[in-house]
Formats: structure tokens, sequence, C-alpha cells
């Protein structure tokens, strides 16, 4: 693998794992905001950590493509990280939306 495309590749981890944890953050937040009743406030952390969320999933399409051009033939721990961040802040966010519709429900 040439040092262009192994630089391309820590860049997209990067922004899935710093997108992912923004994510992440904002949702727990939000699950916070519920629990004292500031509903609206939830509701735009969660609309935070969906915009976090997107642009982590639009880095990690990338990946998937460079991958089924066959341009990625290893895969480094960096890489395992940042899927295993994206994974857990997709699974905590939707999660927590729950939650929050749980709280409204009161």
């Amino acid at each position: 693998m040439n040092e262009e495309l192994n630089e391309e590749l820590e860049e997209i981890a990067m922004t899935i794992i710093a997108n992912s944890g923004a994510a992440r953050s904002a949702a727990f937040e939000a699950l916070q905001k519920v629990k004292n009743k500031d509903f609206d406030d939830a509701e735009a952390l969660l609309k935070s950590a969906d915009d976090s969320l997107q642009v982590a999933h639009e880095a990690h399409r990338k990946l998937l493509q460079l991958d089924a051009k066959g341009e990625v033939t290893s895969v480094s721990i960096l890489l395992c990280h940042a899927q295993d961040h994206l994974m857990g802040s997709a699974l905590a966010k939707d999660l927590i939306r729950e939650m929050v519709f749980l709280y409204q429900e009161k």
C-alpha cells in the first residue's frame, strides 16, 4: 500500500473516531438533559449526534468504496478502532433516543 493511501486511510479513521466520539458525547448529554425534563435541549443534542454520525458514516462509506475497488489490502488497528467507535456510538445514540422517548411518555 502506498504512502498516500495510508495517509488517506488514517484520515478516514480519524474522521470516524472524532465524529463518533462527538455523537456519543452529545447522546449521553441528551440523556442527562431529559432526566431533568429538558426535552428541547435533549432533542437538539440528539440532532447534533445524528449530524456527527452522518459525517462518520460518510467517511466509513468512503472506506468501503476504497475496499470495494481493491485498494485496501490490509486493515490497521486504527481502522478497527474507528469501526468499533462508530458501531458503539450509533448503538448508544439509538438506545438513548428510545430512552428519551420513554422519559417523554411519563
